[in-house]
């Protein structure tokens, strides 16, 4: 074996060791009665098949095709009906999913998958090596950009299919009907990691061109679940996948609910009145829940940011010194205490801990009215009661996000900056919102979509990168990000990525403000939960299972 498919493999040890050790060691992760809530069940109990699983949407996704997903709704009904050649466990190694085996070779530039033989879609027809080449294909030429495509463009003839100058991917290869070659330009370390994204789950080449944009309203995947219906704005259904290529779903159907805009108060009485399996664990929601026996808690670390973006094209915020006023002017920990009744861990930088490339060292000031005064000296030419009243606009439209809002009002009027809040709580609407120029500063939350730094600062900040709402531009970072990519040495490329949140930071395009966990809260029949670092939206369901009889007890 060559020296960079023993790097490579040395970069993925050490990643997981790591996360995985950060995951056990966190302190404060859980405590002991949480510890023997989530334990796995017991070996004499034997899973039971059946029961329809309840699950909550906070807003009605955009689509469910997963080439043109960008939201945490969508997703997570796609890694119900979708897989991909590869897949992530809980711990973020990857394994084998469509693709039963695969090689490395070329020192990382050729990668060779051997199909399962009994894949199927859930149209019945076997995948395919033709629909592995017509899938990426696809994902070359999708527009708005999936956020796996840098790392498509690194195949041979990419960047000249995608700019329509070629019809024809030299290093897309069908070897047969199960084996499929892929060609790098040059070795790129995150590649088979983004074929775990959900935007590069396969999909069939017959369905696809035979429903065209339909394709989105009707998926058609190879994964435990398929698609039965979609009830515009109230519920989704999907049903067991009888002929699944791994072990069959134990659940009938899920369920999903949609609670547009958030309405935390509905789904939490659903909850309560049994009518919901599963929910977000917010604010006061433990307390609430504290008489209700056997509930399965779960807290995890997650790789994820809470933050509100700024649009730095928006003539309001496009002097650097007011941004940095404004993010240093918050009390992060006061804010979380008071909004999330302390229930995360404030961010004072980018990457999440755990990630590779995180660094205390690139933490930005905190809770310095002062040193925010200052910035604002060095930003206004004129006085300041003539700024113009800023805009946040949140899709989420809930008390805890009204409270939310009154604080961080609060806390830049101390250094006499305005805000007013804007609600928009249909996602296609507020995502149309935040690629238009009218936006301000917008409240987020992302979550990697990969165990991979790239899935944050090159998503968030790169150029060309269709989530980029600030609208960062800084070709330094972009060339930065686009070597990071290359460099196969783990410390090494750490250091690249810290040098790069260094950049960004300094010019304050976004306010960290707390790492996301994952926080749920499940009925006590459910069984077999197991929560991923990447989000509860990433989570497979087809292994759970609903212990009916204790239910009914």
């Amino acid at each position: 074996m060559n020296r960079s498919i023993l790097s490579y493999l040395f970069f993925t040890i050490f990643f997981t060791i790591f996360f995985t050790l950060y995951l056990v060691f966190l302190p404060g992760c859980t405590n002991q009665e949480e510890k023997e809530k989530v334990q796995s069940t017991p070996s004499n109990t034997t899973p039971i098949q059946g029961g329809i699983y309840r699950a909550p949407l906070r807003n009605n996704p955009a689509t469910l095709d997963p080439a043109y997903i960008q939201d945490n709704y969508g997703e997570a009904i796609v890694h119900q009906i979708f897989d991909g050649l590869v897949r992530f466990d809980p711990y973020l190694t990857i394994l084998p999913a469509l693709a039963e085996t695969w090689q490395v070779k070329e020192k990382g530039k050729v990668y060779r998958f051997t199909l399962r033989k009994n894949a199927r879609f859930h149209n019945l027809d076997p995948v395919t090596s033709d629909d592995v080449m017509f899938s990426i294909k696809r994902l070359l030429r999708a527009d708005p950009a999936p956020a796996v495509l840098p790392h498509l463009l690194k195949i041979v003839g990419a960047n000249e299919y995608r700019a329509r100058a070629s019809e024809r991917v030299p290093g897309l290869e069908i070897i047969n009907a199960l084996i499929f070659q892929i060609r790098l330009q040059e070795s790129h370390v995150p590649f088979l990691t983004a074929l775990g994204m959900y935007q590069a789950a396969i999909v069939p080449k017959k369905e696809v061109v035979k429903l065209g944009n339909e394709f989105g309203k009707h998926p058609v995947g190879s994964g435990p679940f398929s698609f039965v219906g979609w009830d515009n704005k109230k519920i989704i259904r999907l049903k067991r996948f009888k002929d699944y290529f791994g072990n069959p779903a134990l659940l009938e159907a899920i369920h999903y609910k949609i609670y547009p805009g958030g309405q935390d108060p509905m789904v939490l009485a659903d909850f309560e009145n049994g009518n919901l399996e599963e929910m977000a664990v917010y604010e006061d929601r433990r307390q609430k829940l504290a008489n209700k026996k056997g509930l399965q808690w779960f807290h995890r670390p997650s790789l994820s940011l809470f933050f509100y973006g700024m649009n730095l094209n928006h003539p309001n915020l496009s002097n650097p010194d007011l941004r940095k006023a404004l993010s240093i002017a918050i009390d992060r920990q006061t804010f979380v205490n008071t909004v999330y009744k302390g229930r995360f861990d404030i961010a004072k930088t980018i990457l999440p801990p755990g990630m590779l490339g995180y660094t205390p060292l690139n933490q930005i000031e905190n809770n310095n009215s002062d040193l925010a005064r200052q910035h604002l000296n060095q930003s206004f030419k004129k006085i300041l009661v003539d700024h113009p009243e800023l805009e946040i606009v949140s899709t989420i439209h809930t008390p805890r996000v009204e409270h939310e809002m009154a604080i961080i009002k609060d806390f830049w009027a101390r250094i006499g900056i305005k805000a007013r809040v804007k609600y928009i709580t249909d996602w296609k609407k507020f995502e149309a919102y935040l690629r238009s120029d009218a936006v301000q500063i917008y409240r987020y939350a992302w979550f990697a979509d990969m165990p991979d730094p790239d899935s944050f600062l090159y998503s968030l900040f790169a150029s060309e990168s269709p989530t980029n709402f600030m609208n960062f531009q800084d070709k330094t970072v972009d060339a930065l990000l686009l070597t990071a990519r290359k460099i196969i040495d783990p410390v090494n490329r750490a250091k690249m990525y810290q040098k790069i949140e260094a950049v960004i930071i300094e010019s304050a395009p976004l306010i960290p403000l707390f790492y996301m966990s994952v926080d749920r809260v499940y009925q006590p029949y459910v069984k077999s939960v197991k929560v991923s670092a990447l989000g509860a939206h990433t989570m497979p369901l087809n292994q759970i299972w609903l212990n009916l009889d204790s239910q009914n007890e």
